[in-house]
């Protein structure tokens, strides 16, 4: 069975074709189908791994066994609190594509189809040009003229879907965006990608990211490109960056944020904002929100209002234990939180707010302490155990084997950017476009740390 093929689909289908579908159909159950793919991989993973299943290691069985803790303990909250139907629609919601983990763990992939895999993310990365080319040009103008200047926010979002009126997923094609920006550099870096080709995907990454209007990734993506670019590399060869350069790079990100804030700036000038206001206290005051602990956000058309992103926070704190220790520990269940759709969380509805502005305050009133707990160890402990070390020399890989040593760094520096919009957004635990990003990640990174300690150890017994 071709894996590698089907596991190439299912990125099409997750990242291109579901999320368009129910742009232009406005049909949400489009959204069902990167949650199918993913249960027809676990369905497979026997029929994969029953001739050719690989020892787990030491870190390989601990995370299973920790995510095994984390979804066992989710899934019996749920199901103790709010019966069967709202279990399954917190797992299509919040936890099903999570399984891609485990299975990549399992063996559902060789590296030499993860290699394909990767190439294939390139092609996804290109099909974002000409829909937010239409999005800016065509969808944006239409939403200003029917709504006002205001609520055109989050209009332009590729292929990873929204709504045209509500706008969409901006944030999850900004964070895919800055991880092929990341995957080119770390190329460059190794030697199998030209200049003039990492500076053709930076330019169209940061354009999309500005005219998307993505600020955490505009504004961070220079200093993740600074930590892929000074990560040390599974390759010898790779020269390790100097001081000197590393100082002059962070010379360049400050000139390049400079140039980045004036260009957000002055769009913000022309929508709503006083002319009289300087450049930075026009951005200051257009991202102020973000860090303010008591701001709620008025609902529209009869929608609960809003918690702001430190607020939802704060208020967990205060009022997580008003049913006791106990379920502030495990949390209140799949979906409690969700304060859209026909059937609203109760935890929602008691309060009557919409508590779920960021994924920690999501996993924090859903799953609780212990499970988010769960959660960030299984990441810090692939983060801690992926690390590349310079095991390899170039004459001993082939050119696609660099190619797919040189994505590691790129990967971690994912990783760490999607644990930073934690406490930002709710991405990672509502977005299923953005979950399957960092699963898919975090078991490409174990697929490469398994591949080349299997390598290293081939080339230790042959000396």
């Amino acid at each position: 069975m071709n894996t590698g093929v089907f596991f190439q689909a299912y990125v099409f289908i997750t990242l291109i074709f579901s999320g368009t579908a129910q742009y232009f159909t406005d049909i949400d159950a489009f959204l069902w189908l990167p949650f199918i793919m993913t249960m027809v991989m676990v369905a497979l993973v026997p029929l994969q791994t029953r001739y050719n299943y690989k020892q787990l290691d030491q870190l390989e069985t601990t995370v299973l066994v920790l995510f095994a803790g984390f979804f066992v303990l989710a899934i019996t909250s749920t199901l103790m609190q709010e019966g069967l139907k709202t279990t399954i629609a917190g797992i299509k919601n919040g936890l099903g594509i999570s399984l891609l983990l485990p299975c990549l763990i399992l063996g559902f992939c060789r590296e030499s189809q993860l290699y394909r895999i990767c190439q294939k993310l390139y092609w996804v990365f290109y099909a974002q040009i000409p829909f937010v080319v239409y999005q800016a040009l065509i969808v944006v103008p239409a939403r200003v003229a029917f709504e006002g200047k205001m609520d055109s926010w989050d209009s332009v979002v590729g292929t990873f879907g929204g709504s045209m009126i509500a706008g969409g997923n901006g944030a999850s094609m900004g964070l895919f965006t800055l991880l092929i920006m990341m995957m080119k550099l770390s190329e460059y870096k190794h030697g199998v990608a030209k200049l003039w080709s990492l500076a053709l995907h930076l330019a169209i990454g940061f354009i999309i990211c500005v005219v998307a209007e993505v600020k955490f990734v505009t504004l961070l993506a220079p200093f993740f490109l600074l930590y892929v670019y000074i990560k040390p590399s599974y390759v010898k060869e790779v020269r390790v960056i100097d001081f000197k350069t590393i100082l002059l790079s962070i010379v360049g990100i400050f000139i390049l944020l400079s140039i980045i804030i004036t260009i957000l700036s002055l769009g913000y000038t022309s929508k709503y904002q006083s002319h009289s206001m300087s450049i930075f206290d026009i951005f200051l005051q257009n991202i102020g929100y973000i860090f303010d602990p008591t701001i709620i956000v008025a609902g529209l058309d009869g929608n609960l209002d809003e918690l702001g992103r430190v607020t939802a926070l704060a208020f967990w704190s205060h009022h997580s234990d008003i049913h006791g220790l106990v379920n502030q520990l495990f949390g209140y269940g799949l979906n409690s939180s969700n304060a859209g759709g026909a059937d609203p969380g109760y935890i929602a509805m008691l309060f009557e707010l919409s508590l779920g502005s960021t994924a920690l305050a999501i996993f924090l009133w859903e799953i609780g302490l212990v499970g988010t707990g769960l959660l960030l160890a299984i990441v810090f402990i692939i983060l801690k155990g992926s690390k590349p070390k310079p095991l390899f020399s170039t004459k001993d890989l082939s050119r696609a084997d660099i190619n797919l040593l040189s994505y590691q760094p790129a990967f971690i520096g994912f990783i760490i950017a999607g644990l930073i919009t934690l406490p930002y957004s709710p991405l990672l635990a509502l977005i299923p476009v953005f979950q399957f990003q960092f699963y898919f990640v975090l078991g490409a990174m174990i697929i490469i740390r398994k591949a080349t300690s299997i390598k290293a150890r081939e080339m230790v017994c042959l000396n």
